[in-house]
């Protein structure tokens, strides 16, 4: 998943990234392929829970610092407190590019934007309640990757998508009952038929999005070839009745 800032996974409840049987079977995401950005300056990010502190000639660093590249150029901006950044920073690339902005709204709300080193959009995360609760990556060519949104309540999604590189749709989980829990469910072929549709819903106690009720499936031309029904993401055979246990 979102490779580049997985310091801070430990905000998102682990049990939300099961999604069940073949949910991530086959999932394009080409986030290894490009180049890591800078993760150094985050363990002191007071903000985000950082655990490290930072020392300025063995004293905790205090007020505006500045960090450059070996050309000269700017690397690192931050206003520190007791060794702690208190009000966001930003990186720069060598080439004197941002490489992303962290940036504190309010005492529960900041937003993360980080770039490509040409400039591109790579990634936007906004927190709130200082949890990242809306999470949006994307490709170099700049077609959206991946996006997920929490619930304020961080205990289940609201949605979470992954794109094809051509801006396409790869696969889709999108909340259509709150009450129940239960999210329409998407996947598509690289040429952008759809491949399989159903429902999900989230059972809080496997940490998990299970397939309920009638899924269809579909060949790379659109005809439908096949349908299943599904119980708490147990497949129904023919003559079964579906229990309410």
């Amino acid at each position: 998943m979102r490779f580049y800032a997985l310091l801070f996974l430990f905000l998102i409840p682990a049990s939300l990234f099961s999604q069940g049987d073949d949910w991530f079977d086959n999932i394009e995401n080409i986030s290894d392929n490009v180049e890591e950005p800078m993760l150094y300056y985050e363990r002191f990010n007071a903000f985000t829970m950082g655990d490290s502190v930072r020392l300025c000639n063995k004293r905790p660093c205090n007020g505006i610092q500045k960090d450059f590249w070996e050309n000269g150029s700017l690397k690192h901006k931050a206003y520190y407190q007791n060794a702690r950044i208190i009000n966001g920073y930003e990186n720069y690339f060598d080439n004197e590019q941002l490489e992303r902005k962290f940036t504190i709204i309010n005492a529960s709300s900041a937003e993360l934007v980080v770039y490509y080193k040409d400039g591109t959009l790579r990634s936007k995360v906004e927190y709130r309640r200082k949890n990242a609760i809306k999470w949006a990556d994307y490709y170099p060519n700049g077609n959206l990757e991946f996006i997920e949104e929490y619930d304020n309540s961080m205990e289940y999604y609201i949605k979470y998508n992954f794109y094809f590189m051509n801006g396409s749709p790869q696969s889709t989980l999108e909340l259509v009952d709150k009450n129940e829990r239960i999210y329409t469910a998407k996947t598509y072929y690289k040429n952008g038929q759809l491949k399989e549709e159903g429902f999900r819903q989230l059972n809080m106690a496997a940490g998990d999005y299970v397939r309920i009720g009638e899924w269809k499936y579909y060949d790379e031309q659109g005809k439908l070839t096949e349908s299943h029904n599904f119980h708490k993401g147990e497949e129904i055979e023919d003559g079964e009745e579906e229990t309410n246990d």
